[in-house]
């Protein structure tokens, strides 16, 4: 196209190739065309306009149908024949206005029919309209071919990230084994040296040494048990923030639990003269979990409350079903829970408040991980009347 202003309003530079074997039919059709400032080309033959088509492009084609050696329809098909041709339009031009003549010529990839003598501005006119249209088919072309190179690309570059991801899981992958090693590892080598101390301690708690020196061992074995319940407990919480998939789950009867855990406590309970009330629920109290996990969280909120309340204190521990949920929940009479930790929840290994013995406790926030990974949760509240309430909330076993 010689131009690439807007044919529908103009034909201007456009370009046209007009085969008749009637020289005054040529004549006629050039001045017609040429007065719309149009670049015209002649072929008296079917052979001559394929000539034509291989060395110059056109923009339309005005082909008459009845010629020597070889018909316009003949000419239409070779030029429907190659794939460069497919949005040239084709108007045929002839004395014949018979159906089946038409309707060949539009089977044969003919896009209009003008019968001879033509009305000089319906010529014009359809010459318009299908320039119009080979304009937008080609504007179509250029835009699917730019979005067919857009997806390419966009294929391309998807292919890449995920050949990248597929490296990064392995990557990820790899260090995950390498974490759960290095957490064997450091497990082991806590547990070691801690086990070489704690025997030689028990033994010497038993050898009659003087006074002074029990005294000593006693700060000992008290600074050696707490040094191994936070290094167990810090393992656990890592193990839980890292792979809370691991949790095997079974059928767990909460007050079988709890009567453990009033066991093991028994010995500061009545070293402090304290009182545990146990208030429960006449039916089974049964939750879906991993049974150590959730006497590892019981255990920390009854040794918290049994260690937080004042002498000769009670302590209440309540069952029961409530809504969907079993509610376990645990109240002392002691000092209470800090505002910054009911109000903000508590972070492992973060700075916190710090508890009567200095310490800063890791007991809650590993409480909080294995509810969560129960599908339960921990409310905390201060009581009216002084001392904290610490409510569990396990999903009922259906």
């Amino acid at each position: 196209m010689a131009m690439d202003n807007d044919k529908s309003e103009s034909l201007y530079g456009t370009s046209i190739l007009i085969v008749d074997d009637n020289p005054q039919n040529l004549q006629v059709l050039g001045r017609l065309l040429q007065a719309q400032s149009c670049e015209i080309e002649f072929a008296i033959s079917g052979i001559a306009a394929l000539d034509w088509l291989e060395s110059k492009k056109f923009d339309i084609v005005l082909l008459d149908i009845n010629m020597p050696e070889i018909d316009g329809f003949e000419v239409c098909r070779r030029i429907r024949a190659q794939k460069r041709f497919d949005n040239l339009p084709v108007i045929f031009l002839s004395a014949d206005n018979d159906r089946e003549s038409i309707l060949k010529g539009f089977e044969l990839g003919g896009q209009d029919f003008v019968t001879k003598p033509f009305d000089s501005r319906e010529l014009i006119v359809r010459v318009k309209t299908h320039i119009s249209l080979k304009d937008s088919l080609e504007k179509l072309g250029r835009l699917n071919k730019s979005l067919e190179e857009k997806v390419q690309e966009r294929t391309l570059q998807l292919r890449i990230a995920n050949e990248n991801l597929e490296k990064m899981n392995l990557k990820l992958t790899e260090l995950d084994n390498a974490k759960s090693e290095f957490l064997n590892l450091i497990s082991h080598e806590i547990r070691t040296p801690l086990n070489g101390i704690i025997l030689p301690v028990e033994l010497l708690k038993d050898s009659g040494s003087p006074s002074e020196i029990k005294e000593l061992v006693e700060i000992l074995d008290s600074s050696v048990k707490r040094l191994e319940k936070f290094s167990l407990n810090a393992l656990l919480i890592t193990r839980l923030k890292t792979r809370p998939f691991e949790i095997k789950k079974s059928d767990i009867d909460i007050e079988d639990i709890i009567s453990e855990v009033i066991q093991e406590e028994q010995q500061t309970v009545v070293g402090k003269r304290l009182t545990i009330n146990r208030i429960s629920q006449p039916d089974l109290l049964n939750v879906s979990g991993d049974r150590d996990l959730v006497k590892k969280c019981i255990l920390n909120i009854v040794d918290n409350a049994v260690a937080f309340s004042p002498a000769g204190c009670p302590i209440e521990i309540k069952t029961r079903f409530e809504d969907q949920y079993v509610i376990l929940e645990i109240s002392d009479n002691g000092n209470g829970i800090p505002d910054e930790i009911i109000e903000k929840g508590s972070e492992p290994f973060s700075r916190g408040h710090e508890y009567n013995d200095k310490s800063t406790g890791i007991g809650l926030p590993l409480s909080r991980l294995i509810m969560e990974a129960h599908g339960g949760d921990i409310i905390l509240r201060n009581k009216p009347d002084g001392g904290a309430s610490v409510k569990l909330r396990f999903l009922k076993n259906h």
